[in-house]
């Protein structure tokens, strides 16, 4: 067996994945040091949006929320922030049973699914199951596969949290998003800021509030903590105008 630069010869990782974690831990250090996750509850929570983003999110779930029978834009962002406390939890303990169990999670077909006001994925993904359940699989098996690599000391840390950063840092969980939550507090404190783009943008949304919508202080506690719990229709007001202001694709109006 030939080894990559970078590799040790005990390495019993597939040698092309040697060169790519090297790579990836080459700057480990440095990239969560600038993206502000620097202790292990923050390292934990990037793996979780890491591991979210690469079993569930970029797979057939996408063509699911685009059909006529899936998932809204409330369902996804309630599904993904339920999925991230889920995998967060399974992450203190083994992390190789923690994605298999992740995995029967996910593959549960009675299993109601956030913001969808119960539907399970046999409605949900219907016509598209098997292709959903061979990617799981697939990408569970292939972190699994991880666990072999000797060439970096952490190839689990270095391969998801670089996934989070790549692909999730606005997601929950990550530094990204607790400034999209702020962002939201100043957008509903004042409906003529810059950032609604649009005159009467702000004047629309809190004329379109919930009337169960909790208090500002309140509300983005919740999204700080598990905004899946919100009412379906808390979640599609918040998706229908606020979280596209707060972050993509507006968010780089914002100065900070």
């Amino acid at each position: 067996m030939s080894f990559v630069a970078g590799s040790t010869p005990s390495c019993q990782g597939a040698p092309k994945n040697c060169q790519l974690l090297v790579d990836l831990d080459e700057l480990h250090l440095q990239r969560c040091e600038e993206a502000g996750i620097v202790d292990v509850d923050a390292i934990g929570n990037a793996m979780a949006v890491g591991l979210v983003i690469e079993v569930w999110r970029n797979s057939p779930v996408e063509d699911m929320h685009a059909g006529r029978r899936g998932l809204d834009d409330a369902a996804m962002f309630a599904e993904s922030t339920a999925l991230h406390d889920e995998v967060v939890l399974a992450l203190r303990e083994d992390l190789a049973l923690a994605l298999v169990d992740f995995e029967r999670h996910l593959l549960d077909r009675k299993r109601p699914w956030a913001g969808t006001e119960g539907k399970t994925l046999r409605e949900i993904g219907y016509g598209r199951l098997g292709i959903y359940t061979r990617h799981v699989k697939d990408r569970t098996n292939a972190l699994l596969s991880l666990a072999k690599h000797t060439c970096v000391d952490k190839p689990f840390e270095v391969y998801l949290v670089n996934r989070a950063l790549a692909f999730g840092w606005d997601h929950k969980g990550m530094p990204g998003w607790r400034v999209i939550v702020e962002r939201i507090g100043v957008l509903l404190a004042d409906p003529h800021h810059p950032a609604w783009r649009g005159s009467d943008r702000g004047e629309r949304a809190l004329g379109e509030m919930p009337p169960n919508t909790p208090p500002i202080d309140k509300l983005t506690e919740l999204l700080f903590s598990t905004p899946y719990d919100l009412p379906r229709e808390i979640l599609s007001w918040l998706s229908d105008h606020l979280l596209f202001c707060a972050g993509p694709p507006y968010g780089h109006f914002w100065k900070v």
